[in-house]
């Protein structure tokens, strides 16, 4: 009976031992995902709410607010909105149609966080209207570069000016769209200069190595210049 006994309690053991084994074999452990990118906006407006935030490729032209017809983002509050590795703009207009408007941020795995503040806010440009025409002035050179949309139905969305023996930098534009006859001046010092306009179908006018010197260069974009 004693050795039925012990030959009783080693298969037990075995058994258990056995289950434990089993157990450990067949644990996965489930495979870390990948998260997109976020950008987070945070209102840091004081006392302003922000009533629209736009966040589009910069390669494209502005698209939806991404904040909601009826939605409103209160000061100390935040939006996020998950996105792709690359270059993005991003635009916040508050309460009081102020805009504030960051260009070609790079967003990398680790996303992006903007703490929006009064400082924030768009210069840099002055705007005046006559009639339906809107006018546009930017740069802080001595000599005027003007280019005057004169494309018919089309709009223009982006206008660059940079030196010849540079790559392209900034949009002139920012956050302005250039109708038929709107116009915008560029100030810049003397010197040579590559000029593209791309409208909003993004076909591209370019001009290559166009001399300014004190008196200027007037460019009206006609659909005779498409490249």
């Amino acid at each position: 009976m004693r050795k039925a006994a012990v030959l009783l309690g080693i298969f037990a053991l075995v058994m258990i031992a056995g289950c434990g084994q089993q157990e450990q074999e067949t644990e996965v452990q489930a495979p870390e995902q990948e998260t997109a990118p976020e950008i987070t906006i945070i209102n840091g407006l004081e006392a302003w709410n922000i009533y629209a935030i736009l966040i589009d490729p910069s390669d494209s032209p502005w698209g939806e607010d991404k904040l909601g017809e009826d939605e409103i983002l209160s000061p100390g509050e935040s939006f996020t909105l998950e996105v792709t590795e690359g270059s993005w703009d991003i635009m916040v207009t508050d309460e009081d149609l102020d805009t504030y408007t960051l260009l070609q941020v790079e967003i990398g795995p680790e996303g992006y966080v903007w703490n929006v503040t009064l400082e924030d806010i768009d210069t840099g440009w002055e705007e005046e209207e006559f009639g339906e025409q809107l006018i546009l002035e930017t740069g802080d050179g001595t000599a005027p570069v003007v280019i005057t949309n004169n494309l018919g139905d089309w709009d223009i969305y982006f206008i660059y000016v940079d030196p010849s023996d540079s790559q392209r930098g900034e949009d002139c534009l920012g956050i302005e769209i250039l109708g038929q006859d709107d116009e915008i001046t560029v100030w810049v010092d003397p010197g040579i200069y590559d000029l593209r306009a791309e409208d909003e179908d993004s076909d591209s006018y370019t001009l290559w190595g166009v001399e300014v010197d004190t008196d200027g260069y007037y460019w009206s974009v006609t659909l005779e210049d498409i490249d």
